[in-house]
């Protein structure tokens, strides 16, 4: 179980390890592993295989977590909010964000390939849609729940609670192809998604709304971005 006395040391390192991790184990699939996978695979099979290596490292994460925290996966899951209640607004805005967000991956592969036809539903798109979706909400139970939620137990201040996560989102997101451009979207992106978390009450229903949805919307076109961007 939780422990119940918190240690704010303890808080800190905990949060320190798995921002190591996060920087580790998924910061190279925004860098090197994309470049490996473009030389060796076509884009459909390099999309493919990137995605899939989300679900190395989240996992993992999480299983460090568990070990970390003390808790069980549901433990984990229930103190993160996933399937609590929330304020129905925060729902509606998580879904506006989901859909604003994927439609502006979805037509930014315009500007690489101007003839790519964004409207066909193929067996590619929807698996790596799942894949996607399925990653998204891996990382939001650690960047948004875990590290939001070990904060709020020593007290730091709710606005610290929002913007040390989508640094921290978009330092992984950047760190080994750093883009100042990209690094100030993640962060425009993770702040919304935090914001989204503190206002529907610790619930990750608006975050997913807001995240998973998008790239169910936008796959598997905005992961191609990363591929194209770097000329492959």
């Amino acid at each position: 179980m939780q422990e119940t006395e918190v240690d704010s040391g303890r808080v800190w390192r905990n949060i320190a390890i798995v921002t190591v991790l996060l920087v580790l184990l998924v910061g190279p699939s925004f860098g090197p592993v994309p470049i490996w996978l473009g030389q060796r695979l076509p884009i459909e099979g390099a999309v493919l295989a990137l995605l899939a290596s989300f679900w190395i490292g989240f996992p993992i994460i999480i299983a460090v977590i568990l070990r970390l925290s003390g808790m069980t996966l549901r433990e984990l899951l229930s103190y993160v909010g996933l399937g609590a209640p929330s304020r129905p607004l925060a729902n509606i805005a998580g879904a506006v964000l989901g859909l604003a967000w994927g439609f502006l991956f979805l037509t930014s592969i315009f500007q690489f390939d101007p003839d790519a036809n964004i409207t066909q539903i193929t067996g590619l798109r929807i698996l790596a849609a799942l894949i996607a979706a399925g990653g998204a909400l891996l990382e939001d139970i650690i960047t948004r729940g875990y590290l939001m939620n070990k904060m709020n137990e020593i007290q730091v201040p709710v606005w610290i609670q929002v913007v040390l996560p989508a640094v921290i989102f978009a330092f992984y997101h950047t760190i080994w192809g750093f883009n100042v451009f990209s690094f100030i979207f993640s962060v425009v992106y993770g702040l919304m998604l935090g914001g989204l978390y503190v206002w529907g009450k610790r619930s990750l229903t608006p975050v997913v709304l807001g995240h998973s949805l998008a790239v169910l919307i936008s796959e598997p076109f905005s992961t191609m971005l990363i591929f194209l961007a770097a000329g492959m």
